[in-house]
């Protein structure tokens, strides 16, 4: 396919349009892929990153048990297959969760800001508890309160909370990228993350987000079986001051829309990982840390030109 028979603006809501950098990132070689900055932030590339997550979750826990350490970790939504796979792992090896302190990265809210309780069928955070606390034996569960969600009481200080216990920072965020170029719900082009430079960007907190539509089309393909009206245009998020306070960090970049030409996934991945620090792609920032992204094979592949099809 000669696609310069057809030239066009990206449209102006994506993350980026630069096609400079588009075609930078669409053009990296499989090889070339994996890198450590001088940040300390570490690219690999893995048959299984959700098993390779499943493990170092499963090293934080137990070095918090054996080194009787309080660990503080900000976890994603949901990762059901991770967090139950982890907490048998404890379960069978008597490795105690007691030094965890979690906080949730997310959670819905509505139009008037008010948060959704953990009570609520889609809630990020009561997935969580069920999904990873519920699932440790009683006698090596963390307390209760070790656990942290939002609600409308605590949003508004939801990342000096994420400090106080952390110590300046969480010890851990564990994360993966969406369509969108975000992590959590740091949405590119929204009333709460606008900034006027990546410094003032970067020392945003938690709060009340007005969704980028792209993140309600994802979400909605997920529990909200592709029903865009069932799914809140609104959330709370940890803000891009949490990401850079975290000492260490944590992703996995695996296909959701595995098969198929598709390579709009394998795009975003690229865009944070090797194009430029900006706040039009939020989750390029982890580039500043340091941390280790496991990208799939899948997710590896050469961006061919079948996939560049529009039908």
């Amino acid at each position: 396919m000669n696609r310069g028979l057809f030239d066009f603006a990206p449209s102006a809501w994506l993350p980026t349009q630069d096609k400079n950098v588009l075609e930078y990132c669409r053009n990296i070689r499989r090889e070339e892929m994996e890198i450590t900055n001088e940040n300390g932030y570490s690219i690999r590339v893995v048959p299984h990153p959700s098993s390779c997550c499943a493990l170092e979750l499963f090293d934080w826990i137990y070095r918090s048990d054996v080194e009787d350490k309080k660990t503080v970790i900000v976890f994603p939504n949901s990762w059901r297959n991770i967090y139950t796979a982890v907490a048998e792992m404890c379960n069978r090896n008597n490795i105690s969760a007691r030094n965890i302190h979690a906080f949730c990265m997310d959670e819905w809210a509505d139009e008037n800001g008010n948060v959704a309780p953990i009570t609520y069928g889609p809630s990020l955070g009561g997935s969580f508890l069920s999904e990873f606390y519920l699932k440790f034996r009683e006698d090596l569960r963390p307390k209760l309160q070790q656990m942290h969600y939002y609600t409308n009481e605590n949003i508004s200080y939801y990342s000096d909370l994420i400090d106080e216990v952390g110590g300046g920072g969480a010890d851990l965020i564990i994360s993966a990228t969406g369509w969108v170029g975000h992590t959590a719900f740091i949405d590119p082009n929204t009333k709460k993350f606008s900034a006027d430079t990546l410094e003032a960007f970067l020392e945003l907190p938690a709060g009340f987000v007005d969704n980028h539509r792209l993140t309600i089309v994802q979400n909605s393909t997920g529990w909200g079986s592709g029903d865009m009206y069932h799914t809140p245009r609104y959330s709370v998020s940890i803000g891009p001051r949490d990401v850079m306070h975290a000492r260490d960090h944590l992703e996995r970049h695996d296909l959701g829309n595995v098969g198929g030409y598709s390579s709009w996934e394998r795009m975003i991945s690229r865009l944070q990982l090797y194009g430029p620090v900006c706040k039009e792609v939020p989750a390029s920032i982890y580039q500043l840390t340091k941390g280790t992204i496991y990208v799939s094979e899948d997710m590896a592949r050469p961006i061919e030109p079948m996939d560049l099809l529009a039908f």
